[in-house]
């Protein structure tokens, strides 16, 4: 700081000391928006002698020392002016009091004051322009990353990223398998899907054998920040019996943000609806910490939807009337939950038969939302289902079908979002399709097809389930078909890969990957599984052979070393295939223990947002609008390394923020809870913040 030069007019600026939240700050970037008829040009009958605003600058209440500043915009035909200013002392008791100086002739020779963002910042930028710092920063145990952004409050399901230092790798070779078969003493085999909750993933368990009867309940669990390969990574919980009913067998989960939910599908000896559920909050394996309740549709439910408040899940055969577990009999009862009532309270609970549409809008395998849109996938009929969120969830008018098989929609088992397309998994075939959804439904000129047979001279056909990256959109090996004569199982592990930055017709978009042999193991036979921002877990079922289930976890990395953090304004929550959430603003962190996230699980208004994220080494936490909306525990330093700082988008994906990003600032520090709540406070109302005072006359 430097004493001021003489100016002839100044205007106090009073901090109203109720704005700084309960403790006081120092050094602290203050943002000043001020308007006012004094402050135009001189030539447009102000006071202000340049027009660039060279003689404005900011002085502490002594009048003499000076602040640094940033004048970020300056208009002197309205007199209205931007400029962040570092204040030593924030006090929360008392107001403080700045003056701003203007009208000195001579001040275009004075020096610019720098020193506003401190060395702490590794990136500081002001909509398009980066005013201090740069990519390159250091990263160690310590990050806050903070956006002031602009959304449009669509594409709630969509990975929109505000800022991020993360790359995802160009290589498609990354596997690491685990044999969790034998875990806690419990058969860990046989699963159709998984779910993420910000460090845990859950797999949803079915059977341990091809026999119906062999049903189980033995929910497996990895920790993220453990060592994959740790056996202390790995815990498993027999949630048989819970509440005293017969719960299990589950087809995919969802997660609400402290719940996971279980898909009920059969018991055995026929279908069932006994919805399972876990609190995370509570520990993995106490009996108190599962409920179940028996919604009274005992049909096959198969994978399920999310919209932030209720889940869908999705029908696939009628077990109501033809006997136990019979096929013969297909389903469009869509049992809808909402997880923001009683779970055991009935009315939580509510059908619509899509039958009402027509008699062929039955049978489904997965579903999506786009934000607005619940996609339900078939798997026979070749029609999709689509629920507009907007309407009544009993009127059929809020219901419509488009009939694919003009496309030669064949078999397809999930599907996965990339924040505008909507990729249908192809279920023992290679013909690819997918919905634009900026584009009519029913219009035929919205749908794409791609034949990706043969892709990389592999036998690329037959998949359940996929995830996307930000980049890349990957396809689950399950089964294929096998052409008469040829004697080879149909179970396999060639791994589709699209990248959504080519065309999609376009065979060198595409790559496959044989990964049947992983660490040793053999790794075929996945059932969709879930991502954790970094690394997709397969939910191991059957590799062919024999007539028992396997429990061969098979992990794929999507970006290896090459990503440190990402902020996001909304992340895509179906991400395995047949899982769902809605997690709405993300952090994620890469560190040397692995990925760890949070989510504030609801989804934000159009407008603008103060979105932050924070980590110390020890605990994630992500703010909003002042409000700590989630935190948990993380351990290890950050992962460093080349990877740019990107805004609105990921360094090398197709991945972007829908929406206006007016601010960032990354600090290699850790941010106290006050210091982010007094940031929101200056930044959504910067002139309630600091009052501009009458204008004085200085003595020269």
């Amino acid at each position: 700081m430097t004493a001021a030069p003489i100016s002839p007019y100044r205007r106090p600026l009073t901090i109203d000391h109720t704005r700084v939240r309960n403790t006081d700050q120092r050094n602290f970037p203050v943002l000043i928006r001020l308007s006012d008829p004094t402050l135009r040009s001189t030539a447009a009958g102000g006071h202000v002698a340049h027009d660039q605003g060279a003689d404005l600058f900011f002085t502490q209440a002594d009048g003499r020392t000076r602040l640094p500043h940033e004048l970020v915009a300056y208009d002197p035909e309205q007199g209205q002016l931007e400029a962040w200013v570092e204040v030593p002392v924030l006090s929360c008791r008392q107001d403080e009091i700045l003056y701003l100086y203007y009208g000195d002739s001579s001040a275009a020779e004075t020096a610019p004051v720098r020193g506003v963002w401190e060395d702490a910042y590794g990136l500081v930028q002001h909509g398009e322009r980066v005013v201090a710092g740069s990519s390159a920063m250091e990263l160690t145990e310590e990050l806050t990353v903070e956006a002031w952004v602009q959304g449009t409050g669509s594409g709630a399901e969509a990975l929109q990223p505000l800022v991020s230092k993360w790359a995802v790798q160009e290589s498609f070779d990354a596997f690491s398998a685990y044999d969790a078969g034998q875990t806690d003493g419990l058969a860990c085999v046989g699963f159709y899907g998984a779910v993420f909750d910000g460090r845990y993933v859950y797999w949803c368990p079915i059977r341990s054998h091809r026999e119906r009867n062999t049903v189980h309940a033995n929910v497996l669990r990895c920790d993220t920040q453990g060592d994959f390969h740790d056996p202390q990574s790995w815990e498993a919980y027999d949630a048989r019996g819970t509440d005293g009913l017969n719960t299990v067998c589950y087809y995919g989960a969802a997660f609400d943000g402290r719940y996971v939910i279980f898909t009920p599908r059969d018991d055995g000896q026929g279908y069932h609806s006994r919805v399972l559920r876990y609190d995370t909050h509570r520990p993995f394996k106490s009996a108190a910490s599962w409920e179940a309740y028996d919604a009274d549709l005992p049909h096959s439910h198969q994978g399920v939807a999310g919209d932030g408040r209720y889940l869908y899940f999705c029908p696939g055969y009628d077990g109501a009337s033809e006997g136990p577990l019979t096929e013969s009999k297909l389903s469009g009862k869509v049992l809808r939950m909402d997880t923001q009532a009683d779970f055991r309270d009935p009315t939580t609970y509510r059908v619509f038969d899509t039958e009402e549409i027509s008699e062929e809008t039955v049978c489904f395998d997965g579903g999506a939302f786009d934000g607005r849109y619940i996609y339900f996938v078939p798997l026979i009929n070749g029609v999709v289902v689509q629920y507009d969120t907007k309407g009544d969830f009993a009127d059929p008018a809020s219901w419509r079908a488009y009939d694919a098989r003009s496309l030669n929609m064949q078999m397809n088992v999930g599907a996965v979002f990339d924040g505008r397309y909507l990729y249908f998994c192809a279920y023992g075939h290679s013909h690819m399709i997918r919905y634009d959804t900026q584009g009519d439904f029913t219009a035929d000129a919205s749908w794409e097809t791609f034949d990706a047979a043969n892709t990389s001279g592999l036998d690329t056909g037959g998949f359940d389930g996929g995830f996307f990256d930000g980049c890349y959109v990957y396809f689950v090996p399950w089964t294929r078909t096998v052409p008469a004569g040829e004697h080879k199982s149909t179970y396999h592990a060639n791994f589709l890969r699209y990248d959504t930055r080519g065309a999609f017709d376009d065979p060198q978009s595409w790559t496959a990957h044989d990964a049947s042999t992983t660490d040793g193991l053999k790794t075929v036979g996945y059932n969709a599984g879930a991502f954790d921002g970094r690394y997709f877990y397969g939910a191991s079922l059957y590799d062919g052979e024999g007539d028992a289930y396997h429990g061969r976890v098979l992990r794929y990395d999507t970006a290896g070393c090459n990503a440190s953090f990402s902020l996001r304004y909304g992340d895509y929550g179906h991400n395995g295939g047949l899982c769902a959430a809605v997690p709405g603003p993300s952090f994620l962190v890469n560190t040397t223990k692995g990925p760890c996230s949070i989510a504030a699980h609801q989804a934000l208004t159009p407008g603008w947002h103060h979105v932050a994220g924070v980590y110390n080494g020890r605990t994630l936490k992500l703010w909003v609008d002042g409000r700590l909306v989630a935190e948990r525990s993380g351990a290890g330093s950050l992962q460093d390394n080349q990877a740019p700082v990107t805004i609105g988008g990921l360094a090398n994906g197709s991945a972007q923020f829908h929406g206006q990003v007016g601010g960032v600032r990354v600090a290699t520090v850790a941010r106290s809870d006050d210091w982010l709540k007094t940031a929101y406070q200056n930044l959504v109302d910067p002139q309630g913040f600091i009052r501009l005072e009458k204008e004085e006359q200085v003595a020269i």
